[in-house]
């Protein structure tokens, strides 16, 4: 008997077609709810956002949103781990990285954050608002994306006395390094106002610009600390 060829019965043959497309338009709906979600609640929070917003925004009804989700609370859930995942990029790996030396790990960090920023420029004001709302949760959500505190807490360690310095000034070189990435993208409705005339253009090259001197800025801090031990 010649099992090369295996023709099935039609009739299952169009129900396996019709469960792999309903599975696919299944996953299509479920990905076009979280995109619309994600839009809202970065615009309006968890507090302001409406399920019949986010239904309009995924242009299906708001009884198929219930379907996938059922409330509010467990869509915003999924979406913030989603974008808090983003905005705490691999810090432990670059920092213990001793192949490369400190100026290139600093490039690196710097770079991982303005790629990120860069793509979703509205997201630390999202994270910062949704994390002052609930910071009982921020433990918890350091276990879900995989942040191990104490492993960042001895990797921060380890690489001052790389380079001779305290614990202490460890964390505040990390704090400066992520905040002069973060604050212009948390400040930009201030910003743009204020130092650029309302010239988004203008705002934006100063953000492409500043990639380059946060580096260059945090490695020169480095070095005049070293120069003076």
């Amino acid at each position: 008997m010649n099992f090369d060829k295996i023709y099935l019965p039609y009739g299952l043959t169009k129900w396996l077609i019709m469960k792999t497309e309903h599975k696919k338009s299944q996953k299509d709906t479920e990905e076009r709810i979280i995109s619309a979600a994600k839009k809202v609640f970065i615009e309006k929070g968890l507090d302001g956002a409406r399920m019949q917003e986010i239904a309009d925004e995924a242009e299906i009804n708001k009884a198929l949103l219930h379907y996938y989700f059922r409330s509010k609370d467990q869509l915003f859930e999924m979406v913030f781990r989603n974008e808090a995942q983003k905005f705490f990029p691999k810090i432990i790996p670059i920092l213990s990285n001793t192949s490369i030396g400190f100026e290139e790990r600093i490039k690196l960090l710097v770079k991982q954050y303005f790629v990120l920023l860069l793509d979703n420029p509205f997201l630390p004001t999202f994270i910062i608002r949704e994390t002052n709302r609930n910071p009982e949760d921020l433990v918890k959500l350091f276990s879900f994306i995989g942040l191990d505190v104490r492993a960042l807490k001895d990797t921060l360690k380890e690489a001052a006395g790389q380079m001779g310095f305290d614990e202490k000034f460890s964390i505040h070189l990390l704090i400066n390094t992520v905040s002069m990435c973060v604050f212009p993208f948390a400040a930009r409705p201030i910003l743009t106002p204020v130092l650029f005339d309302n010239n988004s253009q203008e705002f934006n090259k100063f953000l492409e610009e500043r990639e380059e001197f946060v580096s260059q800025f945090i490695i020169d801090s480095i070095k005049f600390k070293m120069s003076r031990k």
